[in-house]
């Protein structure tokens, strides 16, 4: 008896108890849990918030990674959310709309990854950086919680500080990791946040390889697969004729400046990238050469968001609406994409995506 008052009084003193695990044995042991699956399916709450016009959309996604070691991103992977799917398997990316029945295919074209919202905001992904560092312990819905911080961006474009950064807050009790923050500031101030609530999860050994299911009708060729080529046009072609309103109502033609070389510049909204350009086009000590005529064209959003988009940003040149036709003969599919037109109506210079050095080529 009194052996055992002995071996309880020890228990009670702490002896018989384990050792809390510091944050780097829990980030281990969840990184061994998360990527050492074969198969790994969760669902996704994915609250985006537009910084221009303080809106927050909500999307639902679901997701499935399943290990693949011949390939250099190491998981083919499946995620769809409302009418749209995109599958990544053996370094072919397929995009499925179902509304539109359309099939979009690019392969081996992994750059397009690091935009991918299936990828980049999954557990998955982001505790496969090897920079992901414990930050704080922190208490959310009553729940303890460890916040590890990545810092994928910190730089400065345009005398504008850019700073990109993640926090995974992961549940000590489960290894589990509860929700992503991904936080965007411009000058110390944040610009954009990103919130992923993790759910759902389960893992399996893999059964069946992931192949994309593509809907019978959605792609002509016989085979199931449709490799498109990049539709941007090229330097040296005419550039298409367009007629398109501003936000005033007035009629513009690119006719219209015929014997000036005129800058388009493909925006939409929610884009950090395109709200950048406008902020150096923005800046006292910017101006276009005198030669250069910039058109600001949107392609994606309604009237009314460019329109308060305008109001709150103001975008220092010709606001053109109702451009989706124009985006597309244009081949427009990232933004932003800028094309400067010679004097006699051709292409002169293309540019997709964003650059120090093409917004200084074309400053007076």
């Amino acid at each position: 008896m009194k052996k055992i008052f002995f071996v309880a009084a020890l228990a009670g003193l702490g002896f018989g108890c384990e050792q809390p695990l510091s944050p780097e044995e829990i980030l281990t042991s969840t990184k061994e849990k998360i990527l050492g699956a074969g198969q790994i399916e969760f669902r996704q709450l994915v609250l985006w918030e537009d910084p221009n016009l303080g809106d927050i959309d909500t999307f639902r996604y679901e997701s499935v990674f399943q290990k693949n070691p011949a390939i250099e991103l190491g998981y083919n992977f499946f995620g769809k959310r409302d009418v749209t799917e995109f599958w990544y398997v053996n370094d072919v990316s397929y995009g499925v709309n179902h509304e539109k029945q359309e099939v979009q295919v690019w392969e081996d074209q992994p750059d397009r990854l690091h935009s991918n919202s299936y990828l980049v905001y999954s557990p998955v992904y982001i505790l496969g950086q090897k920079e992901l560092t414990f930050r704080q312990d922190t208490v959310v819905g009553g729940k303890s919680l460890m916040d590890y911080k990545w810092v994928e961006m910190d730089t400065v474009v345009m005398e504008k500080k850019v700073l990109l950064e993640y926090h995974l807050f992961i549940n000590p009790a489960n290894f589990l990791p509860e929700f992503l923050s991904r936080r965007l500031y411009h000058d110390g101030r944040r610009n954009q946040l990103v919130e992923v609530f993790y759910s759902n999860y389960t893992f399996d050994a893999i059964k069946d390889p992931l192949e994309p299911k593509v809907p019978k009708g959605y792609v002509s060729k016989a085979d199931g697969a449709e490799i498109s080529e990049s539709n941007l046009l090229a330097v040296g072609e005419k550039a298409p004729e367009f007629k398109l309103q501003d936000l005033d109502g007035n009629w513009v033609n690119l006719s219209d400046f015929k014997g000036k070389k005129v800058l388009l510049d493909f925006s939409m909204i929610n884009c950090g990238w395109c709200k950048i350009a406008i902020d150096q086009f923005k800046m006292p000590t910017f101006s276009f050469a005198d030669d250069i005529v910039p058109l600001y064209i949107n392609p994606v959003d309604s009237l009314d968001k460019v329109k308060r988009y305008q109001a709150k940003v103001g975008v220092p040149f010709p606001v053109l609406i109702n451009a989706k036709e124009i985006g597309k003969a244009y081949g427009v599919a990232g933004y932003p994409t800028f094309y400067l037109i010679n004097e006699n109506g051709y292409i002169e210079d293309m540019v997709e995506g964003y650059g120090d050095e093409s917004i200084r080529k074309w400053a007076k």
